[in-house]
């Protein structure tokens, strides 16, 4: 009940699409650890230190600083359509000295990346939020590595949750298959392989 309201709150207030970077307090706030705490999201994406990963729509960075403690020999791009959100998530790491950290801002459907540059990519109660998912997907497939991985979490009271029905038949449409699956419901993250025989 408590996540259906606040749900309804958030879609009150903002309704559907990005969520706005005035707000990003939001994101922060401690009750998020109990559906979901960076340390359980980065054990989901089983990195590996010299990994090159991206994360799209990492808003303040809530989730973002982990992984990139997790990188000791790797690298993290962050790739945001709002500069805001980068600025935030970028004061955020630097203060805390990591350097491992690139901060991009770029459409989803539109990845200012070269092919087969990731080892994981991964969006947090974001894809919804984009207004061509299926194109977003395809990117993703074009910019991960044979093999890589593509993590997709969606979690309770986010106002552009989608199910997860529709987020594998998204993914297995553009060449992904799925490895993983934790939780279920409005609380899960489906993990997928890129399979190499899709064009």
């Amino acid at each position: 009940m408590l996540f259906r309201s606040w749900g309804n709150i958030i879609k009150d207030f903002f309704g559907k699409g990005v969520f706005p970077h005035y707000t990003s307090f939001f994101l922060e706030l401690p009750f998020r650890k109990l559906i979901l705490s960076p340390k359980q999201l980065a054990n989901r994406l089983h990195l590996k230190k010299d990994y090159h990963v991206l994360e799209i729509g990492p808003g303040p960075g809530y989730f973002s600083v982990e992984v990139a403690k997790r990188l000791s020999q790797g690298h993290l791009d962050l790739l945001d359509i709002q500069k805001e959100m980068l600025e935030k998530a970028k004061r955020k790491i630097v203060k805390l000295g990591l350097t491992n950290v690139t901060f991009t801002q770029g459409d989803a459907t539109n990845l200012p990346y070269n092919d087969s540059t990731f080892d994981v990519v991964f969006l947090v109660a974001v894809l919804g939020e984009i207004p061509k998912p299926s194109l977003c997907i395809s990117e993703i497939h074009r910019v991960l590595k044979p093999h890589g991985i593509l993590s997709i979490t969606e979690q309770p009271g986010d106002p552009d949750f989608l199910p997860m029905p529709r987020v594998k038949k998204l993914a297995e449409k553009h060449g992904f298959r799925v490895i993983e699956q934790y939780g279920k419901g409005k609380n899960y993250t489906l993990n997928f392989i890129k399979t190499p025989n899709y064009s």
